[in-house]
C-alpha cells in the first residue's frame, strides 16, 4: 500500500463559529505534511425566499447585488483569516453560483487538484437538517478526494 501524498489541503468556511472547529485540524495537517492550504467560501446566488420565507416573494439577485455581496464577503473573509490564521496566510477563494453550495465545493475539489478536504459539520438534525440540508454530507458523498468532517459538537 502506498502512502498518500498530501500537498494541497482545502478547508471550507461559511465564517460561522462551527466552521472554526476545522481550523486546528487543517493547521496541524498542513504542518505535518508541509502542505499548503486553501480556504474556500461560497456565495449561493440562487433565488432566495422573500419576506417570511414566502414563495410568493422570491428575491432574485441582480449583478450589482451579487458584486456587493462578494465584495463584503471578501472583506469579511480577509478579516476572518487574519484573526484565525495570522501566521499561515492561506490563499482564499470566494466562489458564487446559483447551484447548491455542495456542488460549488465539489467542483472546486475536482478542478483545483487538492489532496484532502477539511470541513466542519454544523451538527443539524431533525427538521433543521431537512430544510437546510447537510453540505458536509453531500460533499462527503460526491468528493473524489478524502474528506475529513469535523463535528460541530464534541461527544
Amino acid at each position: 500500500m502506498s502512502i498518500a501524498e498530501i500537498k494541497k489541503i482545502l478547508v471550507t468556511t461559511d465564517l460561522s463559529d462551527e466552521a472554526l472547529k476545522a481550523y486546528p485540524y487543517v493547521r496541524s495537517l498542513a504542518k505535518a505534511y508541509s502542505a499548503t492550504f486553501y480556504v474556500l467560501t461560497c456565495i449561493d446566488t440562487s433565488i432566495q425566499l422573500g419576506v417570511g420565507g414566502s414563495m410568493e416573494m422570491p428575491v432574485m439577485y441582480v449583478p450589482e447585488t451579487i458584486a456587493a455581496i462578494k465584495e463584503k464577503t471578501i472583506t469579511e473573509l480577509k478579516q476572518h483569516l487574519q484573526n484565525h490564521f495570522p501566521d499561515e496566510c492561506p490563499e482564499y477563494i470566494v466562489r458564487e453560483s446559483a447551484m447548491p453550495v455542495h456542488h460549488i465545493i465539489t467542483d472546486f475539489i475536482k478542478e483545483s487538484g487538492v489532496d484532502l478536504v477539511v470541513m466542519a459539520s454544523h451538527g443539524r438534525s431533525g427538521i433543521r437538517r431537512t430544510f437546510m440540508g447537510s453540505v458536509a454530507e453531500q460533499v462527503l458523498r460526491a468528493s473524489p478526494k478524502p474528506v475529513l468532517v469535523v463535528p460541530a459538537k464534541e461527544a
